[in-house]
């Protein structure tokens, strides 16, 4: 693939979609070249965090400045990235688990 302006490589591979849930609560599952203008960001986790007595991982929810709200874990080692991506000015938006 060759560089194209704006740092992309060229459109993404056509036969690929992807699936998450928009703000108002709807599945939707378009394909990938379709889908590059999402902000998702708005987006719902497309799955729960779970807990339970004597689960070997710690899950829970960051509240990050970036984005205002609540940003949902599954590990402390995704938590430790959150806590990094709030930290850095150059990010805007920080989504979790919405794919």
């Amino acid at each position: 693939m060759d560089v194209v302006q704006g740092g992309t490589a060229g459109p993404p591979p056509y036969g690929f979609e992807v699936g998450y849930i928009e703000p108002g609560g709807s599945e939707l599952r378009r394909p990938l070249a379709d889908v590059w203008a999402v902000w998702f960001e708005d987006s719902a986790p497309v799955r729960r965090f779970k807990s339970y007595k004597g689960q070997r991982h710690l899950p829970g929810l960051w509240w990050s400045a970036t984005v205002g709200g609540h940003i949902g874990y599954e590990s402390w080692l995704e938590r430790d990235h959150v806590m990094l991506l709030d930290l850095d000015p150059t990010v805007v938006g920080v989504s979790s688990q919405p794919f």
